[in-house]
This record gives structure tokens, sequence and C-alpha cells, in this order.
């Protein structure tokens, strides 16, 4: 029976070492910052995709000094390092929600100059999406109206 034992206690060991080098160690990923226009109620904890696959997560959203969005992300390996010359776009996961958004990322060539961990995409390098209801309070009460009329008059001939 201590055979026994001694082999589950070994085997207990091996998978807790496992779980800290996992978790601890690799799943850590590479921390970058990026910086929007506006956040575009991207929220912590929402998707970071390249490709629409989830390779990481938001980390934090701040304000900076000129009152953009910076917005920390962690990116996994081995989709990380990323590579200068990465876009990023906030995008919604659909049109119906609050807080559907995500982070997509178009890595720059791997031949490119890696980004080191906390390196910063500014505004040049990232894409805040286009929100609906800022396109319709941006027209007047006739627009608005007219607007109405063609789904209507759209709807009718469907």
């Amino acid at each position: 029976m201590t055979v026994a034992r001694t082999a589950v206690l070994l085997a207990v060991a091996l998978v807790a070492a496992l779980a800290v080098y996992l978790f601890a160690i690799r799943g850590s990923g590479h921390e970058y910052t990026l910086i929007f226009v506006n956040a575009g109620q991207l929220v912590k904890g929402d998707n970071v995709q390249i490709g629409g696959r989830a390779v990481g997560s938001v980390k934090s959203i701040a304000l900076t000094s000129n009152n953009q969005a910076a917005i920390k992300i962690s990116v996994q390996e081995p989709y990380a390092p990323l590579h200068a010359g990465t876009q990023a776009v906030i995008r919604l996961t659909s049109l119906s929600g609050i807080a559907n958004r995500y982070v997509a990322l178009s890595p720059g060539p791997g031949t490119n100059e890696q980004l080191g961990d906390g390196a910063t995409l500014n505004t040049s390098d990232t894409t805040t999406a286009v929100d609906l209801d800022q396109l319709f309070n941006s027209l007047d009460p006739k627009a608005r109206k007219d607007l109405q009329g063609l789904i209507k008059g759209f709807s009718t001939q469907y």
C-alpha cells in the first residue's frame, strides 16, 4: 500500500506542477497597449481574436491624458509576440446587445520587427467600431423621417 500511495502522491505532484506551468508561466501571454479614439463599449474580459480565433483578452481600459482609450490586452503564444505593422479593430459580435465587442488583430508580417511586451499601437494602427446609433443620431428629424419612409417602402416592396 505504501508503493501505491507514493505513486498517487507523485502523480498529484506532477499534475500540480504541470498546472502551475500552464497557468502561471506559459498562460500569462504577452501584453500590449492599444490606443483607440474611443473604447466603443469594449469591456474588461472581452476577447482578442486573430482570424476569428480567440487568442487573448482585454485586461484593462483606461483614459489617456488626451481623452483616448488605452486598452491593455494579452495575447497568448503561439500568436505572440506580435510584429510591427499589426492592426487592431474593435468589432461587434452581432448587432443586438450592448457590450458585445471584441478586438480583432491583423498581425504584421512575420519578417517585421517583433513588438516587445508592453509595446503600444497608436491610433494610426487602430480603428474603432462604427455604432449605428451614432450614425442615426447625426441625422436631423426630417432625414430620420425620410429614412423611416424609405425603410417602410422597402418593407412594402419586399
